[in-house]
């Protein structure tokens, strides 16, 4: 557990994730949303609001075939772990965006087309093989537009899928 703790520690929000680095439960705390404590002063009282800074979020690398939309069987490997952690009873109440990310090789439109493209293909995939309610889960691209890394605009690492809990579901408040 304590091994499991340190390398999720070693991944903060916004890194890029791959099968062998987080499994499902892992997944889990990372995508569980966490009450923010604020201190009031030197009274030494904390409140927790029930809020959270920042959405919290994961970004996976999901391999695509080239130009394409199709999941690698490697995809499918890192999917799966998503897959679990999404019907676990801590996340099975809240929704999520799956945001596809490119990175800055090709057109604006291609690029926001393809990422568009992967992340409905990420949804439908956790949707039909996991079972996970289609209303949970919304997809958007957002092409080269949100570089993980601008340095390195063509770089691999600006190539993910990012998933975001955006909150608990509307029947759920």
């Amino acid at each position: 557990a304590l091994a499991a703790l340190a390398l999720l520690a070693a991944i903060p929000c916004g890194q890029t994730a791959t099968a062998a680095d987080l499994s499902s439960d892992q997944l889990i705390n990372q995508l569980e949303a966490k009450p923010v404590t604020r201190s009031l002063f030197s009274r030494g009282v904390s409140v927790s609001g029930g809020q959270t800074e920042a959405p919290p979020s994961v970004d996976l690398h999901v391999a695509f075939e080239f130009n394409s939309a199709k999941l690698t069987t490697d995809a499918q490997l890192i999917l799966e772990n998503l897959g679990r952690a999404l019907q676990d009873a801590r996340l099975k109440d809240f929704n999520f965006t799956i945001a596809g990310h490119t990175d800055a090789v090709g057109s604006d439109a291609f690029n926001m087309d393809l990422s568009t493209r992967r992340a409905g293909a990420v949804r439908d995939y956790l949707v039909s093989r996991y079972g996970v309610a289609p209303a949970r889960l919304t997809a958007v691209g957002y092409g080269k537009s949100r570089l993980a890394n601008p340095a390195e605009p063509e770089g691999a690492v600006n190539r993910r899928v990012q998933i975001i809990n955006t909150g608990q579901a509307q029947a759920q408040r």
